[in-house]
Order: structure tokens, then sequence, then C-alpha cells
């Protein structure tokens, strides 16, 4: 189902403007600080600001500044060690295997192998300070979390909660006509129906989640909303299973 007007903008809006404005501010930031590799402040604010809403940026900022910590100390142990080229390469494929196998866990522990890997491929590049090097990822990755954080806090998503209301009232209607047509009815082809059912039910999820971590409520009862997924699932199992005739 389309969503009306301003609440269809604000799925998109919102969190593209979070991003041009965190990832432009951190950026900015950087440069008038003068910190060096000052373009990792805005890929931490784009790291934190890739999520749904203000809690999972919020989530996203913690897991980031404890990998990032965590992180910096695996890459002083390594550049503090001075290794040769080669023995550099075969560390940051290692790293990079680690990192595709535990970030689809948990981004905390992905962070952990990526931010060694960010510096000693820096390293690898052009050479520099041990100390330096870790002190500028350190601020960056700081500026970049804490202007990506402000950022979702300041850009209100104050549609979120309206789309939840539309999503509810579309997943209603959409149940309607299914038990009509299921009790033999008029209405379009079960397969359309389904279809029609399947989105609405989706985007009544994704709504919620979305709305449920903003600042603005949507003021609706959870058991309501529960509710109303779950007769829709089980109108949906009814269509595709026994499909009136």
């Amino acid at each position: 189902p389309r969503l009306a007007g301003p609440v269809h903008l604000s799925v998109r809006v919102v969190p593209a403007l979070r991003m041009v404005l965190g990832t432009g501010a951190a950026g900015a930031l950087a440069l008038v600080l003068g910190l060096g590799h000052g373009y990792w402040a805005a890929i931490s604010a784009a790291a934190v600001l890739h999520s749904v809403n203000i809690r999972t940026t919020a989530q996203r900022a913690v897991q980031r500044t404890l990998g990032t910590v965590v992180g910096l100390l695996l890459a002083l142990g390594v550049l503090g060690a001075r290794p040769d080229p080669v023995v550099l390469v075969l560390v940051i494929v290692a790293l990079e295997f680690l990192l595709e196998c535990v970030v689809v866990l948990n981004y905390g522990l992905g962070v952990v192998f990526l931010t060694p890997l960010a510096l000693l491929l820096s390293e690898l590049a052009a050479p520099a300070p041990a100390g330096a090097l870790v002190q500028d990822r350190a601020l960056a990755s700081l500026l970049g979390i804490a202007v990506g954080l402000a950022c979702a806090m300041l850009v209100v998503d104050d549609h979120a909660a309206v789309r939840v209301q539309h999503a509810l009232s579309a997943c209603t209607r959409a149940a309607r006509q299914a038990e009509e047509v299921l009790a033999g009815g008029a209405g379009p082809p079960p397969a359309e129906l389904a279809v029609r059912l399947a989105e609405a039910v989706v985007e009544l999820r994704e709504a919620d989640d979305a709305a449920a971590g903003e600042l603005w409520q949507a003021g609706i009862d959870p058991a309501l909303l529960a509710a109303a997924e779950r007769r829709g699932y089980l109108l949906l199992e009814r269509l595709l299973s026994h499909p009136p005739e």
C-alpha cells in the first residue's frame, strides 16, 4: 500500500537528511580542527547513521565506540611490532577474513577488525608513526560518532507515528477484504489479494519497528498491532493453502 504524501516522503527523506548533514558536518569539522585523515570522521558518522531510527543509531554508536577502542589496541600491537610489508599484507588478509566472518553476527565485533584493517592499509600505502595514526583514528571516530548521533536526534521524524497509523488502517482493510472473499463474497482474485495483504503486513511491521525507536511514539497499543499482524498472517495462510473457488 502506498503511503500518503508527507508520510511516504519521510520514510526516505529523514534518513537521507540525517546522513547528508551528519557526514557533511563531521567531515567539515574534521577539516576545521585539522585532524589527520579527516575523512574517517565522515565515515564514522555514516556508519552510525546507517540505521532506521534514533534507538538503532545509538546502539550502533555504542558498538562502534567499543569496537574502535579494542581495534585501536589491536592495531597498536601490530604496528608496534614493525612487521615487514609481506607480513603486513598477510595480517590485512587475516583481518579481512575475520571481519567478514563476524560482522554479520555483531556490528561491534566487526569494527574490532575493521579498525586495525583501515590503519594497516593506510600504513601500507603511506607509512606514518603508529601513535599519530592511532590518534587520528581515535579523534576522527569520536567526532564522527558524536556528530552522527547529534544529527539523528536533531532531525526528528515526526511522521513515523503517522506511518504506523496508516499502516494499521491499510492492514485492517486488507484483512477485512480477505475475510469477505474467503467467506464467498466478491473481490479481487485470491493471488492478488494475498499480495496486497502481505504488503500491508510487512509495511505494518516495518513502520512499527521504525517508529518504536523515534522520539515521537505512535501511541498505539502494541497488543493491537500484534493482533492485526497475526490476523494478517492467519488470513494469508488460508488464502494460500485453501484459496476460495
